[in-house]
């Protein structure tokens, strides 16, 4: 186990559900079930089982964490570099927010091609940041301020996976052989009470505690007390097929 696979293992035992608590509000769950028409299902890094709730029945979810698995049944704790499972088990394989931060990317893609079944899915949510313009973006959107604040504690950002796992060229890349990877954005409106909205942004791997409280209380100033907070997230839908 790498060093941030360590970190992320430790992470969600201290928070398990804290994913699914961020972003319920935002639809992304259902957008990704809706892509999975029915067949054996593989839920890659399912957490405490928010999307695998929306799966057809049946399917099966793997987490590296002990933690979030302890409340959600049929799932098995593992490493999506050594998937406990038969070559072409599954028809279809998901994976919400955690394709790019695995490890070893081409590693994983080949276990993917080796429990998909010819013809079989690929499909997942990737995170893409802030949106960048429109209402509620730049100096009133809290996902904006929440960066601009964090980035004077970053003097060495962590660096989770591969880049490519992040981009449709990388994709390319990483699954050649595999059909053309097919990107479609989607953005997730996470805005509502601050307290709501901070329950997504303190989420962050970035953020350290000892940093946490003081970047939320100058936030929570800027916004005044009762008003809607502004929250806009950039996601995108990656699919792509293995031959």
């Amino acid at each position: 186990m790498s060093e941030h696979e360590r970190f992320l293992r430790t992470f969600h035992a201290s928070h398990p559900g804290i994913t699914a608590r961020a972003l319920e509000r935002g639809g992304s769950y259902a957008r990704l079930a809706a892509r999975v028409p029915g067949g054996r299902v593989l839920d890659l890094a399912c957490g405490d089982g928010a999307l695998l709730a929306r799966l057809p029945a049946g399917s099966i979810g793997l987490d590296l964490s002990r933690e979030e698995l302890g409340v959600t049944p049929r799932t098995v704790q593992g490493r999506a570099q050594a998937l406990p499972f038969s070559d072409g088990a599954f028809d279809v394989v998901t994976c919400h927010l955690g394709f790019m931060l695995f490890d070893d990317a081409p590693r994983v893609v080949a276990e993917l091609r080796r429990v998909l079944v010819p013809g079989g899915r690929f499909v997942a949510l990737l995170g893409g940041g802030p949106v960048a313009s429109g209402p509620g973006a730049q100096g009133e959107d809290a996902f904006h301020r929440f960066l601009d604040a964090l980035a004077p504690h970053l003097a060495s950002p962590r660096r989770f996976g591969d880049p490519r796992a992040k981009s449709e060229a990388g994709w390319r890349e990483l699954f050649a052989g595999w059909s053309t990877p097919v990107f479609e954005r989607c953005e997730l409106d996470l805005g509502g009470t601050f307290d709501e909205v901070w329950t997504f942004l303190g989420a962050s791997y970035e953020l350290k505690p000892e940093v946490g409280a003081a970047i939320r209380a100058e936030l929570e100033r800027s916004f005044p007390p009762g008003v809607r907070v502004p929250c806009r997230v950039v996601t995108w839908l990656a699919e792509v097929v293995r031959r």
